[in-house]
This record gives structure tokens, C-alpha cells and sequence, in this order.
């Protein structure tokens, strides 16, 4: 998949996103079963972001000439 700026953005959005939500999470005294839940969950997918991005940047460049 080519590296876009709207892909980009994207990610960016939802990392900010996210990490604003384990901020919350962190601030709270007292955690149900679904919060626990939700914050693994979000864990998780920074991780895919972060795995996605390492990817995108290690990727050849197809366009290369060689």
C-alpha cells in the first residue's frame, strides 16, 4: 500500500485518539471488566499501528529504478 499523507493522517487521528482515551483510563480510580477490556483492546491496536508504520517505512521503494 503507497505511504499517502490522508493514510498518514489517518493513523495520526486515531493514535491521538486513542492515547487521549488511556489518559482518561489512567486517571480513573476504579476499572470494570469492560474498561480492563477496552484498554487491551486499545493497547492492541497501537501496537498495529505501530507494526503497520514500521512496515510502510522499511517497505522498498517500488518505484525505484533498479
Amino acid at each position: 500500500m503507497p505511504l499517502s499523507s490522508e493514510h498518514l493522517s489517518k493513523l495520526r487521528d486515531e493514535i491521538t485518539n486513542l492515547t487521549s482515551q488511556n489518559t482518561t483510563f489512567r486517571e480513573q480510580k476504579r476499572h470494570s471488566a469492560v474498561d480492563q477490556t477496552e484498554a487491551e483492546e486499545r493497547a492492541r491496536r497501537l501496537g498495529e499501528i505501530k507494526q503497520e508504520l514500521s512496515q510502510l517505512l522499511n517497505k522498498p521503494d517500488s518505484s525505484a529504478w533498479w
